[in-house]
């Protein structure tokens, strides 16, 4: 083979990679000044500002919402961790992102943590008495719901007092924003005895208290509350009376009994 030829070749090649490299390097480069990466960027940097900045419980409420806002960052990157690979904080975005419901449940267990052992002294002390840790728990824990289930006896009102003791004290609400409602008049009285005895402004009431008082305040006409003597008499008359003239509600009161009985397996009526 001739060496000019040789030369030529060798020139070639080096020219190519050389052009290939620079290309590469262009390209490379490119992506990273695209200006739908920037923004999408900037949304990045926004969120693990917000991460930084959270310092109290976060509600299933609240967490879906900070998903929502980030998921234009979040369809933009998702999957392209190693075709930024140069950025990353974009692969630490799309570990976090992409998995956010476990990441603020555990952001949640250290604040709860840290809240039952920065109040420690605060919890051993509610009406002289000690909160356990599942009611620490439950106090601290500020979700939409939060079902507690025990049995009597078990400190169910002492966990309520905690609760609304913590929130006007240690969270600054407002005791006219907390909301106590009982089934019973006698859990009522109680709940307010107690606390008032702990010096807390809120107070408890029943639900039918409350939806009396709601239409008290918007009805044009208030209607009159039943005692127990007029509703048996106006149940008395229906089943007496009243239930006779109506076949349809006749079937289907004897039905509800047969039912409630235990015999409804056997009801064989015709609707």
């Amino acid at each position: 083979m001739d060496t000019p030829f040789i030369f030529a070749l060798t020139c070639f090649l080096l020219f190519a990679v050389v052009g290939w490299w620079r290309w590469c390097v262009y390209a490379d480069g490119k992506k990273y000044r695209d200006e739908n990466y920037l923004k999408c960027l900037a949304r990045v940097d926004a969120f693990f500002a917000l991460l930084q900045g959270l310092d109290d419980y976060v509600t299933w409420v609240r967490r879906d919402r900070i998903v929502s806002e980030f998921a234009d960052a979040g369809k933009f990157f998702a999957g392209k961790s190693d075709y930024y690979q140069k950025e990353q904080k974009i692969r630490k975005f799309n570990e976090i992102y992409g998995d956010f419901q476990n990441y603020i449940k555990t952001y949640n267990k250290a604040f709860v943590k840290f809240q039952k052992e920065k109040y420690k002294d605060y919890f051993d002390n509610v009406e002289s008495k000690k909160l356990d840790d599942q009611q620490r728990d439950a106090v601290v824990t500020d979700e939409y719901s939060n079902l507690i289930i025990a049995g009597a006896g078990s400190g169910k009102t002492l966990t309520i007092l905690a609760k609304v003791k913590y929130l006007i004290e240690k969270k600054n609400v407002s005791p006219e924003k907390i909301l106590l409602l009982s089934y019973t008049r006698k859990t009522v009285e109680e709940l307010n005895a107690r606390l008032g005895a702990l010096n807390l402004k809120s107070s408890a009431t029943t639900f039918h208290e409350l939806g009396y008082r709601f239409i008290k305040k918007y009805a044009q006409k208030i209607p009159a509350v039943a005692n127990e003597n007029l509703l048996k008499k106006v149940i008395t008359d229906f089943l007496g009376k009243g239930i006779l003239a109506d076949s349809l509600a006749l079937q289907s009161f004897i039905q509800f009994m047969a039912c409630y009985r235990g015999a409804c397996a056997d009801w064989h009526g015709s609707s």
